[in-house]
């Protein structure tokens, strides 16, 4: 929450002028604006990796350091959740297969990677699951109804988590490219879907290598 709070061009010093207000050091008026904004959501957490060859696989550490903010993150709703993402390839494009470290969970989307469907990949999601004590529905999004908590892996303020993941090598040898994505999605895909939602993930962080 920056400030001052720039409000039609003018620094804001008065919430309700007119109004019985008071004339305020602007300093002190936080802006509330609660918008999705990209470069706040990059600014949130820090994001670490490494990739090196170890025992003969390629093997990548990814840490998240919720450092930057006092909450949880993500925060609010329960549609809302993190995806990291890890992706090897050799220098033809072609992936490497997984040998360690977390998958990604079918909530994630089991259909193609190309249209947001990461489940089975090598990542990890960070998230307040729920499930609907009725219908069972899971997860759900609809706190309104009767659930119960089934998971919280979110990052806690000050919270770190650390993930590792191994690769076969290239066959043949030859140079391997590594890609880290941190995305930040705004709801589970499959309401999305249902619901023709126009929104987009947001890379939150990424970190790329090559040897």
């Amino acid at each position: 929450m920056p400030s001052p709070t720039i409000y039609r061009g003018k620094k804001l010093t008065n919430v309700a002028p007119g109004k019985e207000g008071i004339e305020r050091d602007p300093a002190a008026l936080h802006n509330h604006n609660m918008t999705v904004d990209a470069e706040l959501l990059r600014n949130s957490l820090t994001m670490d990796a490494s990739a090196t060859i170890q025992d003969g696989k390629v093997t990548v550490a990814v840490t998240l350091v919720n450092d930057k903010t006092g909450h949880h993150i993500p925060t609010d709703s329960p549609l809302r959740h993190l995806i990291l993402l890890v992706e090897a390839k050799d220098v033809r494009g072609r992936k490497l297969k997984q040998v360690g470290g977390p998958k990604l969970p079918a909530w994630c989307g089991t259909g193609k990677a190309t249209k947001g469907h990461y489940a089975g990949l090598p990542g990890k999601a960070y998230a307040k699951l729920l499930k609907e004590k009725w219908t069972e529905v899971f997860p759900s999004g609809a706190y309104w109804n009767h659930t119960e908590l089934v998971s919280d892996n979110r990052l806690a303020a000050f919270a770190t988590d650390a993930s590792i993941y191994a690769f076969a090598p290239p066959a043949g040898g030859g140079k391997t490219a590594i890609t880290v994505t941190l995305l930040y999605r705004r709801a589970l895909i499959n309401l999305l879907e249902q619901k023709k939602w126009h929104a987009p993930d947001i890379i939150m962080a990424r970190r790329q290598f090559l040897f």
